[in-house]
């Protein structure tokens, strides 16, 4: 074999295995495209309701956290942009904070994405989910202005030999929680369904 040859076979093996997988899992948006694309369009609906003072122009807006959550800082990034989208002046820093602004807090209530797969087929139904809870407070009259919940959900059918790859991602609640059916959910009604029959045909028959 040429040395020609063996560069055009080292090609071509480059080319079928390496980029395919990678090429497969690229027509789908990844674990985490699908989550920082739910939390914006939850958080551009929610914050489209949030109500202002009339007084207030132009408020400053001091965003904190309320719970832990792995992804407190994506939502936090989300709504500081929206916010400044809209004209708002954000403040994320605690020890800067003044009195006179508004409060506006978030809690993640559920985020995370699941895949269920059938006994059989070679694609599984992917599912992400968010909660969100936002409330906005007047720390001057110590009320609360406004407050709302949202919840958004998206589905797709992704290949399950992709998982792996869709969800690789240095955040934990970007991990994929999948759940498998087994022959056992089928089987096991039918044998208690097998004994009982078996019981009761006895009980009769010895009567």
């Amino acid at each position: 074999m040429g040395y020609s040859s063996i560069l055009k076979l080292i090609f071509l093996l480059q080319f079928f295995l390496s980029p395919c997988a990678v090429f497969s899992a690229s027509q789908y948006p990844s674990n985490m495209d699908l989550l920082v694309e739910m939390v914006e369009v939850a958080v551009g609906e929610v914050l489209g309701e949030m109500t202002v003072p009339i007084q207030e122009e132009s408020p400053v807006f001091f965003l904190s956290e309320e719970g832990k959550h792995d992804a407190n800082w994506l939502v936090e990034h989300v709504i500081s942009e929206k916010l400044i989208d809209r004209g708002f002046a954000v403040v994320l820093d605690s020890t800067v904070y003044d009195e006179s602004r508004f409060r506006l807090s978030f809690r993640i209530l559920d985020m995370g994405i699941i895949a269920r797969s059938g006994l059989r087929g070679k694609y599984v139904d992917r599912q992400s989910r968010i909660t969100l809870m936002l409330k906005l407070n007047d720390e001057l009259s110590h009320s609360i202005l406004w407050q709302d919940e949202i919840t958004r959900v998206s589905s797709d059918k992704v290949p399950k030999s992709n998982l792996e790859l869709l969800q690789y991602s240095d955040h934990t609640f970007a991990e994929t929680e999948l759940e498998e059916q087994s022959w056992n959910k089928f089987v096991e009604p039918m044998v208690v369904s097998s004994v009982l029959g078996g019981l009761i045909y006895l009980f009769f028959s010895n009567r």
